[in-house]
């Protein structure tokens, strides 16, 4: 975890495999990946898709959390897949 003194929580966002690495090399406290599914706030990024995304997350070096066009439904296909966790906007938010 980043070294901090205090309770704030460091993240930093990634798109890939690489960038995932990167991030958590800067120690970080935790990196959202996605797209892992469409989304409508993705800006015309390319879905990862589940199978990829759980690749990078069980062989990160560190927590990665799921973003990116999770829903409600979907979120259940993510139990047991290496992350730490999950973010979401519209699947909390009811858009």
């Amino acid at each position: 975890p980043a070294a901090r003194g205090d309770q704030t929580i460091v993240t930093a966002a990634a798109h890939s495999s690489e960038a995932v690495a990167r991030a958590l090399a800067a120690r970080v406290d935790c990196c959202v990946l996605g797209p892992l599914f469409p989304t409508r706030s993705g800006a015309g990024r390319r879905p990862l898709g589940l199978f990829r995304a759980s690749q990078i997350a069980r062989t990160a070096p560190g927590k990665v959390i799921a973003l990116g066009g999770v829903t409600a439904v979907n979120a259940r296909l993510l139990a047991g897949r290496g992350f730490a966790g999950v973010a979401a906007v519209d699947a909390f938010s009811g858009s």
